[in-house]
């Protein structure tokens, strides 16, 4: 790996631990400091996703336009000023559910800004074999940070309280920052005598992603689990914080465990899909996924026995979503000519991603009118049937990048950890 890309590795390693803070701390802000209803956890977790069918397509088509380090030192500065906002409001007695709201989609609007700059910008720092290993590697922090980032939260949740545990996620953007100045990379966007309108460009990434088989599937794939995840995501703190009793640092080891499983899973990654195929290691991560998220529904009795059937949730579901994600990231950026990537990122994130935000709201309806657990199976059978799409999708029969057509791979095909 080259040393530029060891800086943006070291830089995004902290803030992933971070963001990992941050991912338990803001829906237990709402859950335990402000008392929110299912409805406005629903409301939370639709402003964290909005961003994305709103301003993917031209945050995509822009970023393609210009040099991806400027973008990426930006939105990350932006993003800490934004979340700085929800403790500074808490040690004022004034924060309410309505600021977090707003900081949650100003912050993930500059995310998706920063997500269209990112991928793009891996392949300017290392050669295109070396892809692979370097999405691993970028995979493995986060997986680690799973592991550092809840458990860290979790404990400052008990001690300091949820909203002030989020100024280490503002911080860690400010250290990512620093870490991107110091990259040297050079890039060439398109000289402004070759571009297109942009609403043009924003056409062109749509168009490959509807007309190419794979890309299509995966964003279907994408879509469907999206989807289905996040009926159930809007209130799963909820169901865990007041149908099963966890606590903070429950709540914090459940995604620790997770986080140690996403480990394995970006550690494996080559060998498995160097046994099985590329394709036949996607699908059975997603299969492994929906077996996963099963073992929500039967968790019950005490806490601590319920945190067990969670634990192995947590496992199964953390484990396919790293070896998912990181084969879709590496077959994208290896078959995307690079000057297209923002814009067919872009319309994948809003035709995978797009849905969440009604999904969320919802999930936050029918948690309040039938229930959380129902709410709940709602999500997992929604699940079962992306499973079923997937066994007769093309994804299959890809193992290995030669089997892909010329442009493959979307970002919108992500899968939650």
């Amino acid at each position: 790996m080259t040393g530029e890309f060891r800086k943006l590795w070291i830089g995004q390693s902290i803030s992933a631990v971070g963001s990992q803070v941050t991912l338990i701390a803001l829906p237990l802000t709402a859950a335990f400091s402000l008392g929110s209803t299912p409805q406005e956890m629903g409301f939370l977790v639709a402003a964290q996703w909005l961003p994305y069918p709103v301003f993917g397509l031209f945050a995509g088509a822009w970023a393609d336009r210009l040099r991806r380090k400027p973008i990426l030192i930006a939105t990350d500065i932006g993003r800490a000023l934004v979340l700085a906002t929800i403790p500074i409001a808490a040690l004022a007695g004034a924060l309410t559910i309505g600021h977090v709201l707003v900081a949650a989609f100003a912050a993930t609007s500059l995310t998706v800004l920063f997500r269209a700059a990112y991928s793009p910008f891996i392949p300017v720092l290392v050669p295109r074999d070396a892809l692979v290993d370097a999405n691993a590697k970028l995979a493995l922090s986060e997986s680690v940070a799973r592991v550092a980032g809840p458990s860290l939260g979790g404990v400052l949740v008990q001690l300091v309280t949820a909203p002030i545990t989020i100024l280490i996620d503002a911080v860690s953007f400010v250290i990512s920052a620093v870490a991107l100045v110091l990259v040297r990379a050079t890039e060439s966007p398109p000289p402004r005598a070759a571009r297109r309108a942009i609403w043009a460009e924003m056409g062109e990434g749509m168009r490959v992603v509807i007309g190419n088989a794979f890309i299509r599937s995966v964003t279907i794939i994408g879509s469907i689990f999206n989807l289905a995840i996040t009926i159930g995501d809007a209130v799963l703190i909820l169901y865990f914080t007041r149908e099963l009793g966890l606590d903070g640092a429950m709540v914090g080891a459940l995604y620790t465990i997770g986080g140690l499983a996403s480990v394995a899973g970006a550690t494996l990654v080559r060998r498995v899909t160097g046994r099985f195929g590329i394709g036949p290691s996607m699908a059975g991560a997603i299969f492994l996924f929906v077996v996963g998220q099963t073992l929500i529904l039967v968790a019950s009795g005490p806490p601590l026995i319920a945190t067990v059937y969670l634990a192995g949730r947590g496992v199964l579901v953390a484990f396919g979503a790293a070896v998912f994600n990181v084969s879709s990231a590496s077959l994208y950026q290896a078959a995307v000519p690079i000057q297209l990537q923002g814009r067919v990122g872009g319309a994948g994130q809003v035709l995978g991603l797009g849905l969440i935000p009604v999904a969320a709201i919802a999930g936050g309806w029918l948690g309040e009118h039938i229930g959380l657990w129902n709410t709940i199976a709602i999500s997992t059978a929604g699940q079962v049937l992306g499973l079923i799409y997937v066994a007769s999708s093309p994804l299959r029969a890809i193992r290995t990048p030669d089997d892909l057509p010329p442009i493959a791979a979307a970002q919108g095909g992500e899968l939650p950890a």
